[in-house]
């Protein structure tokens, strides 16, 4: 019966090494998630500001071409070179819309962003 005591002694040894291997299986892992939870931010981090430079860039360059077409009717209206004249109520509609394209292209106050 001198057997038994060390038996359960040993079967208590047992189970403590396990329960420790466990908790420091389950820390490694928690590390292991931190560490690729914090590598996904930063690649997300760095999409968004690859794309946020992409998107300023798209936006300055149609700024830039609706600015030289805006010149080039105005160009044309003054020059005389444009269509026939147009009516004082149609002008204003054209101008209204080609300032609301100008805003919502150039992000402006008038844009749904």
């Amino acid at each position: 019966m001198a057997q038994q005591p060390n038996s359960t002694e040993e079967a208590m040894n047992r189970v403590l090494e396990a329960e420790r291997a466990a908790h420091a299986a389950v820390t490694e892992c928690e590390s292991h998630a931190a560490a690729l939870l914090e590598a996904a931010q930063q690649q997300a981090r760095r999409i968004h500001s690859r794309a946020d430079n992409r998107l300023s860039q798209i936006h300055a360059h149609c700024a830039l071409a609706l600015g030289q077409q805006v010149e080039q009717l105005l160009q044309q209206d003054s020059n005389g070179a444009g269509a026939p004249s147009l009516g004082a109520e149609t002008h204003e509609l054209l101008a209204a819309a080609v300032t609301r394209l100008a805003e919502s292209l150039t992000g402006g106050e008038g844009s749904d962003d």
